[in-house]
């Protein structure tokens, strides 16, 4: 026997709803007319998939005016950004490239950051933390060229190949 709607108390639950008042977590399972009355979207809420999750979080992020008039498609396959609204998927890696303008909102919206600075296995932790600190200090050695800094610049060079090659072997070129 399906839930009866918390609320009405008569018709049948379709919806999950969950809110958090005053600290607390409230659940209901409500029918479609209830959950409207709550300001849920029922087309929505039937779904229940990541790719409903991320549809749902872009109709809430900022858009851009591109994004608005939903035109934006990608190249390869001929995927609209207005599919990825409704869907919440890509159509191709490449989508990312075509949609970039508009990811970069949303992942910050989403997620306050563009960048991903999770953790490493153990394995990989430290040759990753190795590249990421040669690629800042070839980034800082273009800088003191730039600026002729070439005592800082020499500095750097011989930071790098420390940290690109540990046992010395091949600093002789």
């Amino acid at each position: 026997m399906p839930e009866v709607c918390h609320m009405c108390k008569s018709r049948p639950a379709r919806v999950h709803y969950t809110e958090i008042v005053n600290n607390s977590m409230v659940s209901l399972d409500l029918c479609d007319e209830c959950a409207e009355e709550k300001g849920v979207d029922v087309q929505k809420s039937e779904g229940h998939g990541l790719g409903d999750l991320v549809a749902g979080l872009i109709d809430t992020s900022i858009e851009s005016g591109a994004d608005r008039i939903g035109k934006v498609s990608c190249a390869s396959c001929g995927y609209d950004y207005s599919d990825f609204k409704k869907i919440g998927r890509f159509g191709c890696p490449d989508c990312y490239e075509a949609f970039e303008a508009q990811l970069i909102p949303l992942l910050r919206h989403v997620h306050g950051t563009t960048s991903h600075d999770g953790t490493a296995p153990p394995k990989m932790a430290a040759p990753a933390i190795v590249k990421k600190n040669v690629s800042d200090l070839r980034r800082e050695l273009e800088r003191a060229i730039h600026d002729e800094d070439y005592e800082r610049a020499a500095g750097l060079r011989d930071e790098i190949r420390i940290l690109e090659d540990p046992s010395g072997e091949g600093n002789d070129v």
